[in-house]
């Protein structure tokens, strides 16, 4: 387990078998906690090499390379970095079993669930060498970044050990150059160039004579095909430094010389925002592909893909990409053919030119989250993957996969059961979703996999049927994403507490919910505080004060009394314990480093939880009722006109969150018609529906990366909704003001 994940898993040192896996026994380094990599010689099977990294979260002196010449029976450990520094990657030559390449880490997690490791990068970090099977070391740094480094995976080429391929992550990861240039300006693909959008005021374009609605066909006697052909041009030059564009302004050609700058100081806003993006920003704290030659004179310096022709001893950057470091780190190479190298990520890449493009098309039609790759040495075309789906088999170099799902891989996290007498059985699975499935059918042969039903995306966790209506179900996925779905009508509920404005919850990676034992309408749930909402997660609110520790905590369990309505206790992940003897009038700190009792203002006026079904029922009635007459008569061309909104996660810092714009138009039927625009690019809406009786938005936008279902709740000018993604495996909540007519 080489991944310094925030649920990770450890173990007890290095076993073995002789029989072929049937039988196992324990060969020793038991404090060695977790285990990088492990290498065994190809000829004296007696000789074995670990890489261990050690406990993830603080010092131990177990860590480090370790070797056994009598096949387990003693071990030395014979390469040493600190108590903090393990090694995660060795990597035999294939040519010569005496000379080995290692990787060492120095990582830390804290007590906490957030996604990034505390510690992501560490002077421990780097790349040694061995020539004398282990008795000496060097350091490589030829090539290689100066900074602090992070992950590094390598890979030997086997058809010729020469060459060898890393990559690498540097703590200057996805950043700008100091001498970067900035134009000034926005644009757009045009059907031939880059149609510039916006020209900002004063700045090296608007100062060149840039206009609006110009379109860039080359820049220094380079054609442009596209607004990223002009991004890169402007990235290839420092500031300071001119550039001659020719452009077409009411289709007469038009020379420009623009004089580039140095970015000017941003905002606080500004700088929050760029600290987490650049154009250089891949996936998840990652860096992008093919973009180098675009941060300036020492790119080495920002990580990547790194290839060596001389053993490794002296490196060269030949690509920018590196996937979510801490977690993937996985470069393979064609056995017979270096021209084919592969990298592992959430998507699957592949180059067919030796790492100068990579595309992430490798696994169309497969489940994202790639760890685990095998090459056939005698025939790479044929590969077996690894991945959060399970086992993938191709034998056409990934053009086509085979599914092996006989094999029982997923993880739950949770059941539930509903109340029919052929009772349901209901869970969610790690990077899964949330499914259902009876527990028996009307054969001998019990249930199979066509018998099950998805009822939420992303990583499932808690699912709870209510009670007192088999058919509906809660369900949630990281973070706080809480929700409901009847499977009789259909209906879906988004569960997501709304904070004050200028204040943030925060949610815990499987955060806790229940449903009362009293009253199956009343949904409880806790991130930093305890929410509450009398209407199956409708009107959810807070009705304590903040419960955890620190500034890093949330709520990790909760429950309710099941003789006593409205007394709840809850535990965090920061060591908190917390009851309300009266439904959160009164919050008591058990086991706190706050104050023993609160009384602290709470933004749910109701002082206690009803009991009473048909006085609740009636209750939700009279608000459904007043509400209704409270609502401003809509029709179908409110929905008309821009919405800005932005993406809602823990993932992403408040002030920092992806935008998406709708650009929407509904006729008389309820037909929605549009474009959907991030920040990468603009889709056009394949299909909706907008019901003005309930308020209900659903869109479908088909893209090159798949089919993406947007599901909203419109109320006046406010939109709230859920985007689904890669056939439920990715569900992000959303939000979204309609923009004023400017008239």
């Amino acid at each position: 387990e080489a991944n310094p994940r925030n649920s990770v898993s450890w173990g007890d040192g290095v076993y073995k078998s002789t029989d072929g896996g049937k039988s196992w026994k324990n060969m020793g380094l038991k404090k060695t906690f977790q285990t990088g990599r492990i290498a065994i010689h190809p000829e004296e099977h007696d000789i074995v090499y670990v890489g261990s990294l050690g406990r993830l979260w603080g010092p131990n002196e177990e860590r480090g390379l370790f070797k056994t010449t009598d096949g387990g029976k003693t071990w030395k450990k014979i390469f040493y970095v600190d108590d903090k520094t393990g090694v995660v990657d060795v990597q035999m030559n294939p040519g010569n079993p005496d000379e080995l390449l290692i990787a060492t880490y120095e990582r830390q997690r804290d007590g906490f669930d957030g996604n990034d490791p505390m510690k992501k990068y560490g002077l421990g970090s780097a790349i040694y060498k061995t020539t004398d099977a282990g008795e000496t070391f060097t350091r490589i740094s030829n090539g290689l970044p100066s900074c602090k480094l992070g992950r590094i995976g390598l890979t030997y080429f086997l058809g010729d050990p020469n060459y060898v391929a890393a990559i690498v992550e540097s703590e200057k990861i996805a950043k700008e150059p100091e001498s970067a240039a900035y134009a000034g300006l926005r644009g757009e693909n045009a059907d031939v160039g880059a149609k510039i959008t916006q020209v900002t005021a004063k700045g090296p374009a608007e100062k060149a004579g840039l206009k609006q609605d110009d379109i860039v066909v080359s820049i220094d006697g380079q054609i442009v095909y596209s607004y990223n052909d002009l991004l890169k041009g402007i990235r290839k030059r420092k500031a300071g430094e001119t550039a001659k564009m020719v452009v077409s302004r009411d289709r007469k050609p038009v020379d420009i010389t623009i004089e580039l700058e140095k970015r000017p100081t941003p905002s606080n806003n500004q700088r929050r925002r760029r600290n987490r993006r650049s154009a250089f920003t891949g996936t998840l704290g990652g860096q992008a592909a093919n973009l180098q030659g675009q941060q300036g004179d020492n790119e080495q310096e920002y990580g990547g893909i790194y290839l060596s022709s001389d053993g490794g001893s002296s490196w060269k950057r030949i690509n920018t990409l590196n996937p979510r470091p801490m977690y993937y780190s996985q470069i393979r190479i064609d056995p017979k053919n270096m021209d084919n190298m592969y990298v592992l990520g959430t998507s699957l890449y592949r180059s067919k030119d030796g790492g100068e493009t990579f595309t992430g098309d490798g696994g169309r039609g497969i489940h994202v989250d790639n760890h685990a790759l095998w090459v056939d040495p005698d025939d790479p075309r044929h590969m077996i993957l690894g991945n959060d789906g399970g086992i993938y088999v191709t034998y056409d170099r990934m053009e086509n996969w085979d599914h092996h799902n006989h094999a029982a891989l997923g993880q739950f996290y949770h059941v539930g059961i509903n109340s029919k007498l052929d009772y349901h059985v209901f869970g969610g699975l790690q990077d899964n979703g949330s499914w259902g499935g009876p527990a028996r059918v009307a054969n001998d042969s019990g249930p199979v996999n066509t018998d099950w039903y998805r009822v939420g995306g992303g990583d499932g966790f808690i699912t709870l049927a209510d009670p007192d209506d088999p058919d509906q179900i809660y369900f949630e996925s990281q973070n706080g994403a809480m929700g409901r779905i009847h499977l009789k009508t259909g209906q879906r509920g988004f569960i997501r507490p709304r904070p004050p404005r200028g204040t943030r919850y925060r949610f815990n990676w499987k955060t806790p919910f229940i449903l009362s034992p009293h009253n199956s309408r009343i949904h409880y749930s806790a991130g930093n505080h305890v929410f509450r909402s009398y209407d199956k997660g409708n009107g959810v609110k807070s009705i304590s004060p903040e419960i955890t520790n620190t500034d890093k905590g949330a709520g990790s369990a909760i429950t309710e009394s099941p003789v006593r309505a409205g007394t709840v206790y809850v535990g965090t992940t920061d060591g908190a314990v917390w009851m309300t003897p009266d439904g959160g009038n009164e919050w008591v700190a058990l086991f706190s480093n706050k104050e023993k009792k609160s009384t602290e203002a709470k933004t749910d006026a109701v002082k206690s939880a009803p009991t009473d079904k048909a006085a609740d029922e009636k209750t939700d009635s009279e608000a459904e009722s007043n509400a209704k007459q409270n609502s401003p008569k809509t029709d179908s061309s409110s929905l008309n006109g821009t919405w800005n909104g932005k993406m809602i996660s823990d993932r992403f810092p408040e002030g920092r969150e992806p935008t998406l714009t709708f650009t929407l138009k509904s006729d008389a039927e309820g037909n929605v018609t549009g474009e959907i625009e991030t920040r990468r690019n603009a889709n056009d809406i394949s299909s909706g529906k907008y019901d003005t009786q309930t308020g209900k938005l659903t869109i479908v936008v088909e893209t090159d990366r798949g089919r993406r279902e947007f599901e909203a709740n419109v109320k006046g000018k406010s939109m709230t909704g859920e985007m689904t993604m890669r056939n439920g495996q990715f569900t992000v909540e959303f939000e979204a003001e309609k923009q004023e007519d400017p008239g």
